[in-house]
């Protein structure tokens, strides 16, 4: 077998990420037709095909499913060296904006080794819901985001599985009562969906601005809600099946980058990034009970 170049690479990367390659082509500024050609080299050099076609989206071959944490280390250590062998000095602000769910779980051991690592650069973090940093990146007042929303202007870096948490005596009553986040907030949204689309009735009992109110909410035993597993902790139960809870669909964590980063920025922007695609997932036993 040949070596993989990392255009390809790139590209097979994007196209994973986008679910198409034709928002694949917007992201490596190449024609849809030239990213089909490069997706069938890649195909020609693993001696696999990669993608299927599905629908309008391009969906994974198991071949294509082993190639993408290959292609994703490949691209990071590659960015790792150029970083680590490039001679400006990192300095000035960088601000970056996430959703609580990060800030509490993998990101501060991260943004610790980032400050130490480059004591010159000063970090803003600031820590919100995604519609508000959206805004926030889009009016200059960030230098990039980690989300969770997807679409065009965002870069999809990781999909995780939502799933119901709570206590399991409350999955029984009806209505069943729900904890939510002030909207807009996605989570609820496909919550409410789900249960409805189930013939399941649901009141929310407890609205709260922030994620701390909620994770406290839902240890009392207040109510039920929903998350990523991200937020799993004390006495709060994944909940699911056993409990006659509908299934939920993925939750993207996406990357917004609104205009070119300093040198700082994109630096921290692809360690966050590295971090947040190798964050560890949910355990396959308990996720089994949420499908």
């Amino acid at each position: 077998m040949q070596d993989l170049p990392l255009e390809l690479l790139r590209t097979f990367v994007a196209t994973v990420e986008t679910g198409s390659m034709a928002a694949a082509a917007r992201v490596v500024a190449r024609t849809p037709s030239a990213v089909s050609l490069q997706m069938s080299k890649l195909g020609e050099l693993v001696g696999h095909p990669l993608f299927r076609r599905d629908g309008r989206t391009q969906a994974l071959t198991r071949a294509g499913e082993l190639l993408v944490p290959h292609a994703r280390e490949i691209l990071n250590a590659s960015e790792r060296a150029i970083a680590a062998l490039a001679d400006e000095r990192l300095e000035g602000p960088v601000r970056l904006g996430t959703v609580q769910d990060l800030a509490d779980g993998v990101l501060p051991r991260a943004l610790s080794d980032f400050a130490q690592q480059y004591p010159g650069v000063t970090l803003e973090v600031k820590v919100a819901q995604s519609a508000s940093l959206l805004e926030q990146a889009m009016s200059g007042q960030l230098d990039f985001v980690i989300c969770f929303r997807g679409g065009r202007a965002t870069r999809v870096i990781r999909r995780e599985p939502m799933v119901w948490l709570g206590h399991r005596e409350l999955a029984s009553l009806d209505p069943l009562p729900l904890a939510v986040l002030d909207p807009p907030c996605g989570y609820i949204e496909a919550a409410q969906a789900a249960l409805k689309r189930a013939g399941r009735r649901s009141n929310v009992v407890l609205r709260t601005p922030s994620l701390l109110g909620l994770r406290a909410a839902l240890e009392a035993g207040l109510a039920v809600g929903c998350r990523t597993a991200l937020m799993r902790s004390g006495s709060i139960e994944i909940l699911g099946e056993a409990e006659k809870l509908p299934a939920l669909p993925e939750m993207p964590f996406a990357l917004y980058v609104p205009r070119p980063m300093s040198p700082a920025a994109r630096r921290l922007a692809t360690l966050v990034r590295g971090v947040v695609q190798g964050a560890a997932p949910a355990p396959a036993a308990v996720l089994a009970r949420a499908s």
